[in-house]
């Protein structure tokens, strides 16, 4: 009984087949029908979305009606789509019940292709290769990019099969790699809104214009004994980047620019390269030598012919539909095979597999364009006559016959023909009737017997997939279908098969002599399908330069329109542009690869080529394949990046806006994240506990921040069903006993192991939910930062300033002195945390009501409690010495001291602790050492507050409290020159520098090699520093730099010092300021300033350096600023400065000012927000210097001379100008007009404000 099973391909390019008993009986694309290039049938709501899919079902009619049957007379439907197979679904959700029943499902995409290409091969055994862009996409999300298989009889076995992740796909692939190299060359098809269709075909002719460029990195990596290929999908990504940024302009068509033209010569050899490889093994293990070929790489019939020529192929067969829509056929057939048991094999020798018309039809076609032409009816031998005659002659005929041909090339029945010996015939053809690329070749028809005679080639290629090597001697004779390398895709055809095309060779031999060559190539324009219809065939003749149409026996002219001779033609054919390579040897982009590296995945944006709108383009399209990279390996992620976190989720980077986390089984809707949010979520997923602990250090967070941070990513990763590797979390110990009342603040925490971690948890919520953070304190008190409070402006604040607010409460509670019932505070804190901080001393009450002892602070993200800035009440009275508020001087230092990761800190004179708890941030431990009992209990107190566990407060003075080497040591010392040790904790003894010396003097024996040392002071005589530090300091090597404010004299420093708000009589006043002015004065003091001195060692082989220069005390970070100083100082010490490029600060400003009646300019440097630098009054000719610099940002080499050499040094270590390896804009080419200046340069440096620390607020 005779059995019919239909296949379907539903992706793009879809088609339907029918086999009838082992033999494909019809086949067509559904473009055909339906005139839509590539047809590929996406609704229009849900374009590209697969599982919405129409049908083809005119193909389906067209081939049921061919068979003469119906739906119900076929055994099996079988479809099938690349990627998840959605096919059968859809069949079974629009076919009829009864129908539904029949569909089945192939095991996967490379398989239907197997089948194709073996099935009707003739081939007794062989190996098939399935080779394509993207095959099935497994319940894993593994994708087949090809396939091996052994076909033996009517068994096919798989040999190998190679997966890549199904989200790295689309630059992972063979295929695919390819298809990128035809989008980038502007090969594609619009097939819809959305939606385009590679021509991988054209790629392939531009290719020969091509040659190799040894210096570019190899794409495809094939290993030895393997039939795996390493396809580095990042690195290519950014080799095409950076060539595009080195030699693309934009300008004409993308073909046509000659790094294009090389990559399509590139990724061609690479290509065939690889299949050699994988056949070769393959022929190596089975001992197979022929070989079968389908799947889309299929048709590149270059890399087919290298294969039979390089590897001795005993003979090759590749299947004419060897793209997607020969799916159907496979389909068909494996159904016929494993379905239906059926064991037929029919070699498959033409590809006319569609329907013939009938001579009505035809008939009906020509009346309907019967005022547009003139018929004449031949017999078969006057067809080929004729048609033989006007082709010798020039012209130029359509031939329509039978049935069309299955797949994309037009083999003699949808033909267009023409006489290849005439030289300039492919540029009419492309010009004039295809209307397509001018460098694009065409392909010769030649008998099967006299091939070897014209081309290096004995086999058989009747489907038109092999291009082989034309002999020399013919390139002249046959110039219309000899392309740029000698070669052409040959037909080969026989009597019995192709009886037109074969008679008309060899009469057209007899018509012109030459070779029995023949030019055939589709019958149809750019951009659209072949035709399918006598109709159709008669429009596009009319619409086009073709002569004549020869539609089965009917001889077809045009009415009034005479036929031009070839010479005629030729007139409308301008001059050709081909394509062309680079210069042989073109560089290496291998530095721009690795600095677009930099800025998608490493932030380095400034001085990059790109701009940020193309950064963000690029890191939409390409970042994801981060992974894939062998060339640039190192990630900014913690342990090894895989962005498949499971089977079934998948994260899609774009470093650059927002990355996506997908789950595949649509359970839960995409999320997208930051890439700070993204390295979070994969270092909780992947990173050991000890790669977490570095990049909290690397995020610059507390203990606590980065645990908060850690909850989140592990909340977000469960939402996807993900589970972390490890547990970094360590539960909060249990709370210590609280001891019995005592009198002194945070009394418990005078023992190191006291813990109230749990409760003071609570209290730190507290905070964070009522909104206590610095901008919200200063946006409610109208001030830019808390040491602005004044003590004659606390009432106002709170009786006149606050809302009524749980914020405001806790303002007036911690920085106002206010005072608060105890109902208020238990319902703000609840009656634990209330209890706990009476019992700590924390809390006191003042009649009826209760008070904070202390101040609490919000800075840096922290909350710090310090005895009272203003201690003016009784209640302030302490009998030890108080805990120093949070004034600008420690501030100063925690904006100031660069923050270089560590393995330890040592924070001398600790205080509250400040500079510990911001260094627990970039550090394993910090140690915080202090004389005062009272100020460990604080330091303690503000660690666990803040959930920070890596510090360590110690009672001693200076060095005594700590042990071992430290990487950065802070300090914070008494500094101010005082008349009396009463000022215990901000003496610094008559000058100032007692404890200041000793500490920089004693510093280098617990430094560790290249240490640190960062301290805020007042600097008296500043003058002398540079011989100071020379004296002090005992580490060797080290660059020093001291940032200073502003000289205050006698009476300047001696008055904050003296006067206070409270408490204080006018003879008191003046004989405390008395006393400090004879100390000024005895003390040999000139001036006090105030600021940083700042040191960091070097190797011993390096040479120090001392600089002195003025800032603006800072009210935000600068530490970054100071940081770019000492790498400044690093690289003016190398000898390789003469590439780098010099720019000027991008945070400076120009202020010209000038006279009314002399017209004198007056130019200022400042910057409005970066208090790092000062204002710099400076001379025209430093003016232009700088101007000039700014616009041309030249290289070093270029730019410095003798003459103005040590005024760039002086500018580079003011910050102003700094070197860097690119330029924040690029400017290459640009000439400068006039050398440099280098008379006449000035710049002056102002002195700013100091801002000292007051000491006489203090009850003493």
């Amino acid at each position: 009984m005779t059995q019919y099973h239909m296949g379907m391909n539903l992706g793009h390019e879809r088609s339907v087949a029918i086999a009838k008993d082992g033999e494909i009986a019809v086949a067509i694309e559904q473009e055909r029908l339906d005139r839509h290039k590539y047809s590929p049938g996406y609704m229009l709501h849900a374009p590209g979305v697969a599982a919405q899919m129409q049908i083809p079902a005119e193909a389906m009619r067209y081939c049921l009606d061919t068979c003469n049957i119906t739906l119900s007379d076929l055994a099996t439907i079988t479809a099938n789509m690349p990627g998840h197979d959605c096919a059968p679904d859809i069949l079974r959700r629009v076919l009829p019940a009864e129908i539904a029943d029949k569909v089945m499902r192939i095991p996967s995409h490379h398989l239907a292709h197997a089948y194709s290409a073996y099935w009707p091969s003739g081939f007794d055994e062989a190996l098939i290769l399935a080779v394509d862009a993207t095959g099935s996409t497994t319940p894993a999300h593994d994708t087949e990019s090809y396939t091996l298989y052994e076909g033996r009889g009517q068994t096919i076995t798989t040999l190998h099969n190679e997966m890549v992740a199904a989200h790295l796909a689309q630059l992972s692939t063979l295929g695919f790699v390819y298809e990128y190299i035809t989008r980038k060359a502007g090969f594609v098809t619009q097939v819809g809104e959305r939606i385009q269709h590679a021509e991988a075909g054209k790629l392939m002719g531009l290719a020969p214009f091509g040659g190799e460029q040894p210096n570019w990195h190899r794409w495809i990596q094939a290993t030895e004994d393997s039939f795996s290929l390493k396809i580095s999908a990042y690195d290519i990504f950014l080799e095409v980047a950076a060539l595009e940024k080195c030699y693309d302009n934009g300008e004409g068509k993308p073909y046509l620019r000659p790094y294009l033209v090389d990559l399509a010569y590139k990724v061609q050899k690479e290509l065939e390269q690889a299949l050699q490889h994988i056949v070769t093994l393959a022929i190596k293990q089975t001992g197979l030598r022929k070989l079968c070929i389908a799947g889309g790489v299929g048709l590149n019939s270059v890399a087919n012919y290298e294969l039979l020529r390089q590897l001795k192929l005993d003979d090759i067969f590749i299947f004419p539909a060897a793209g997607d829509s020969g799916i159907a056929a496979g389909c068909a057939l494996w159904a016929y095979n494993t379905v239906g048991a059926g064991q037929k094999r029919v070699s498959l020798t033409r590809a006319t597999l569609g329907r013939h018309y009938s001579d009505d039809q035809v008939a009906q076609a020509i009346r309907h364009f019967q005022d547009s032409i003139v018929v004449e009816q031949l017999t078969a031998e006057e067809m080929i006559s004729r048609t033989a005659q006007v082709l010798a002659q020039g012209s130029i005929v359509a031939r329509f016959e039978g049935g069309t041909e299955y797949g994309p090339r037009a083999l003699g029945h949808r033909s267009i023909m023409a006489d290849p010996t005439f030289k300039r015939m492919k540029d009419i053809l492309n010009l004039r009737v295809k209307f397509r690329e001018a460098f694009r070749p065409f392909a010769p028809v030649i008998p099967l017997e006299a091939v070897s005679q014209v081309f290096e080639q004995e086999v058989a290629a009747p489907f038109m997939l092999l291009v082989s090597p034309i002999k020399a001697e013919y390139h002249n004779q046959i110039p219309a279908v000899t392309h740029v390398d000698g070669t052409g895709r040959v037909q080969t055809v026989t009597e019995q098969d192709n009886p037109y095309f074969y008679r008309l060779c060899y009469k057209l031999v007899a018509e012109r002599q030459g070779p029995p060559v023949l030019l055939n190539t589709s019958f149809n324009v750019a951009g659209q399908p072949i035709v399918e219809t006598p109709l159709e065939a008669i429009a596009t003749f009319l619409g086009t330069d073709i002569d004549y149409l020869a539609i089965e026996n009917v001889w077809i002219s045009k009415s009034h329109v005479p036929v031009r001779s070839y010479e005629e033609h030729l007139t409308k054919v301008g001059d050709i542009v081909l394509p062309h390579g680079l210069p042989p040897g073109a560089p290496s982009v291998t530095d721009l690869m690795a600095e677009l590296d930099r800025a998608l995945f490493f932030g380095h944006t400034v001085g990059c080529p790109w701009s940020l709108e193309e950064l963000q383009l690029l890191s939409k399209q390409g970042a994801q394949y981060k992974e894939t990279s062998v060339l640039f390996p190192e990630t900014p992620f913690y342990g090894n990046l895989q962005t498949k976190l499971s089977r079934d989720v998948i994260l899609l980077l774009n470093p650059l806006s927002k990355s996506t986390l997908v789950d595949l089984k649509q359970k839960v809707p995409p999320s997208t994240y930051s890439f700070a949010e993204v390295k979070l979520l994969l270092a909780v997923l992947n990173a050991p506990e000890s790669w977490l602990e570095q990049m909290r250090i690397n995020l610059r967070l507390t203990h606590f921040e980065f645990t908060q941070q850690i909850e989140w990513a592990n909340q977000q990763l469960r939402i996807y069903r993900l589970e972390s590797a490890g547990s970094y979390i360590q539960p909060l110990p249990a709370d210590s006993a609280l001891p019995s009342t005592s009198n002194q603040t945070f009394a418990p925490f005078e023992n190191e192991n006291f813990s109230a971690r749990r409760i003071l948890r609570k209290l730190y919520k507290f905070l964070q939910q009522a909104g206590y953070n610095e901008a919200n304190i200063c946006k409610l008190l109208d001030l830019t930062s808390q040491q602005q409070i004044e003590p004659t402006y606390l009432h106002y604040y709170d009786r006149y300033q606050l809302p009524q607010s749980i914020l405001a409460d806790l303002i007036r509670l911690f920085l106002l002195r206010g005072a608060l019932t105890q109902g208020r505070l238990q319902e703000i804190f609840g009656d634990e945390v209330f209890s706990t901080l009476c019992s700590l001393g924390m809390l006191i009450q003042r009649g009826e009501d209760w008070v904070s002892r202390v101040d609490l602070f919000a800075v840096a993200g922290l909350y710090v409690a310090t005895d009272h800035r203003y201690m003016i009440l009784a209640e302030d009275r302490v009998d030890e010495d108080v805990v120093m508020y949070v004034g600008m001087d420690s501030m100063g230092l925690v904006y100031t001291a660069p923050q270089y990761p560590a393995n330890r800190v040592l924070d001398l004179c600790c205080g509250s602790g400040i500079q510990s708890l911001v260094a627990s941030r970039y550090t394993k431990e910090a140690i915080g050492v202090d004389i005062n009992p009272r100020a460990i209990r604080f330091a303690r107190f503000n660690a666990q507050l803040n959930g920070i566990s890596n510090t360590h407060f110690y009672l001693g003075d200076l060095y005594e409290g700590a042990s071992g080497y430290f990487d950065t040591i802070l300090a914070n010392p008494p500094f101010v020159p005082s008349p009396s040790q009463e000022c215990r904790f901000r003496d610094g003894g008559v000058t100032g520098e007692e404890i200041l010396a000793q500490i920089i003097t004693e510093s280098a024996k617990y430094l560790a090699p290249n240490g640190k040392l960062f301290i805020v002071s007042d600097l008296v005589n500043i003058q002398q520093y540079e011989s100071k530090l020379e004296q002090w300091w005992q580490g060797g090597a080290a660059h020093k730099l001291v940032l200073s404010t502003a000289d205050r004299n006698d009476i300047l420093f001696s008055v904050p010092h003296c006067h206070t708000a409270f408490n204080q009589t006018w003879d008191q006043y003046n004989i405390e300021l008395d006393q400090w002015l004879q100390n000024f004065y005895t003390s040999g003091l000139r001036t006090v300033n105030f600021g940083y001195i700042l040191i960091c060692q070097v190797d011993t082989t390096r040479t120090g350096s001392y600089y002195s220069r003025t800032i603006h005390n800072p009210n935000q970070p600068i530490h970054q600023d100071v940081q770019e100083y000492f790498q400044q100082r690093q690289l003016l010490e190398q000898q390789q400065i003469s590439d780098r490029f010099l720019a000027m600060s991008p945070d400076l400003r120009f202020r010209l000012e000038s006279s009314p009646t002399t017209g004198e300019r007056e130019i200022e440097l400042f910057s409005p927000n970066n208090p790092y630098f000062t204002t710099y009054p400076i001379s025209e000719q430093m003016y232009r210097l700088l101007q000039d610099i700014n616009r041309s940002q030249p290289k070093w080499a270029a730019y410095a001379t003798a003459l103005n050499q040590d005024w760039l040094y002086e500018l580079i270590y003011k910050g102003i100008i700094y070197l860097t390896l690119e330029a924040p804009s690029v400017n290459r080419n640009r000439r400068l007009n006039d050398p440099p200046p280098t008379d006449g340069l000035k710049i002056e440096e102002l002195e700013t404000k100091t801002t000292p620390t007051c000491i006489s607020s203090y009850l003493r």
